[in-house]
């Protein structure tokens, strides 16, 4: 009797691995990278708004898809820095182009995740403020 686990079980254990190697870095990123401490608070501030406005489905899958975008965008910078750290542990110009480069990579999911959010909750957000600022603009 071999003691090597079945061909299936290798392949359970080989997704469980991975899926748990990816949240703990995931976890490791949420804990340790002061860009997370903005992202999370913004994500649930919008999360909650597109809940209380109850906007369509469609509005609710361009802000997730937004939101994670951003997300990875953080997380393969912060894995970049993290790598370059290791590899390249003294100052080098072009070093530090490449980690600028990458960071303007999550800048620019971030600019874009903002005009997502202006453009599907700003209209709900005016129908549902107007009334209530300008009366006379009701009706």
């Amino acid at each position: 009797m071999s003691s090597e686990p079945e061909p299936n079980n290798r392949i359970v254990t080989a997704w469980r691995n991975k899926f748990a190697w990816a949240i703990g870095g995931a976890l490791w990123a949420f804990r340790t990278q002061n860009s997370f401490w903005v992202h999370i608070p913004i994500t649930i501030i919008v999360f909650s708004l597109a809940a209380f406005l109850k906007v369509a489905a469609w509005q609710w899958t361009a802000i997730v898809i937004a939101t994670m975008v951003v997300f990875a965008a953080e997380l393969l910078n912060t894995a970049i820095e993290q790598l370059v750290k290791v590899v390249h542990p003294e100052h080098d110009p072009r070093v530090g182009r490449a980690l600028d480069a990458a960071a303007a990579a999550v800048l620019v999911t971030a600019i874009g995740a903002v005009a997502v959010g202006l453009l599907t909750l700003g209209p709900p957000l005016l129908q549902f403020l107007l009334p209530a600022l300008w009366p006379q603009a009701a009706g």
